[in-house]
């Protein structure tokens, strides 16, 4: 197992399209940088209530243009390092020799895990990225809920932890990021059973992301919305049944890979 773990992660990680992904997010991020905090930079020195990083860097506001560019499209980087890597291995063989010599387990769960840290890795990096170049030119005040200078109420969801520790309000967030990101990168793994065609596989997450989004902003269940409770921001409020129940169908997705896999063994390789 831990040969092999070892080996999914250097696929993963060290490849050009992991390279363009984390590439594609620090732009994003540096060009937000550049027309959203640069211009208002001077308000440190102002002599007014100082701005913070918490509510100008990219993931903690809901009104610019480049937030709402990554939280919509970071499915698709997210995928881009090595979510078409299993459909390869079973086109080419390797998958078939990989098993043979230590056994289709130790192989699908490295595969699987290492798609996943992929997945989270290129959500939550350039989001931190983005949150250190921020504090960079703007000092971390913590947030004052009676200013209307944020946009997370204190009632809202962890608004208490929000305002009270605000770091590690973060922190859980963009752990909660990566942990629903690298999960719908998995979901091209179970993709991977139906179909040879890579471009399909690497489209499989993003088009389950648009499913949500489409489910909740067609009964004005908003909540539903990864687009928007997986912003830090929160543009749309998380409910707890809606965020533990997409949660479970994304575990269930990777059981399904799992499960589909044994059935198809002999199908695919």
């Amino acid at each position: 197992m831990a040969k092999n773990m070892k080996f999914e992660l250097d696929r993963a990680f060290r490849n050009r399209r992991m390279a363009a992904a984390l590439a594609v997010g620090c732009a994003l991020s540096l060009w937000h940088l550049w027309e959203y905090v640069l211009p208002v930079r001077g308000y440190v020195v102002s002599g007014d209530y100082p701005l913070s990083s918490y509510g100008k860097w990219m993931g903690g506001e809901n009104y610019s243009l480049q937030a709402t560019v990554y939280f919509m499209w970071v499915p698709i980087l997210c995928a881009l390092p090595h979510s078409g890597s299993f459909a390869y291995d079973c086109a080419s063989g390797y998958g078939s020799q990989a098993a043979s010599r230590q056994g289709w387990k130790p192989y699908l769960r490295a595969k699987y895990l290492a798609v996943f840290l992929s997945g989270a890795a290129v959500a939550v990096l350039p989001l931190a990225f983005d949150f250190l170049m921020t504090s960079l030119f703007l000092p971390a005040v913590r947030p004052q809920a009676g200013l209307g200078l944020f946009p997370i109420g204190a009632d809202g969801f962890l608004g208490g932890l929000y305002y009270a520790h605000p770091f590690l309000y973060l922190c859980l967030y963009l752990g909660m990021d990566g942990i629903f990101f690298g999960l719908f990168t998995t979901l091209s793994l179970c993709a991977s059973l139906f179909t040879r065609n890579r471009f399909a596989v690497l489209l499989a997450p993003f088009l389950a992301y648009m499913f949500f989004y489409a489910l909740g902003t067609t009964t004005l269940q908003l909540a539903a919305c990864p687009a928007g409770f997986l912003r830090p921001s929160q543009l749309f409020v998380p409910r707890w049944p809606w965020l533990l129940g997409e949660l479970a169908l994304l575990l269930a997705g990777g059981a399904g890979f799992f499960a589909g896999f044994r059935r198809a063994e002999r199908g695919l390789l």
